[in-house]
C-alpha cells in the first residue's frame, strides 16, 4: 500500500508539472505574440524617424538658402543706402 501511495503522489506531482507546463507554455506564447506586436511598432517607429529625419534635412537645407537670400538683400539695401 506504500507503493501505492508513493505512485499517487507521483502522478499528483506529475500532473500538476504538466499543469504548470501548459501555464507557462500559454504564457510564453502571449508573450512572444507581444514581443512581435511590439517589433512591428519599433520597425514603424523607425520608419517614421528616418523620415522625418529627411524632412527636417530637407528644411534645414532650404532654410539656409532663403538665409543666403535674406543676407545678400539685406547688403543690397545697405550698399544702396550708402550709395545715396
Amino acid at each position: 500500500m506504500d507503493q501505492k501511495n508513493e505512485l499517487n503522489e507521483s502522478l499528483e506531482a506529475q500532473f500538476l508539472l504538466h499543469q504548470k507546463l501548459k501555464s507557462s507554455i500559454k504564457t510564453l506564447g502571449e508573450v512572444e505574440n507581444l514581443l512581435k506586436v511590439i517589433e512591428a511598432n519599433l520597425k514603424y517607429s523607425i520608419e517614421c524617424n528616418d523620415a522625418l529625419v529627411q524632412e527636417n534635412w530637407k528644411l534645414k537645407l532650404a532654410c539656409d538658402e532663403w538665409m543666403k537670400r535674406a543676407i545678400k538683400l539685406e547688403f543690397k539695401v545697405l550698399s544702396a543706402r550708402d550709395a545715396k
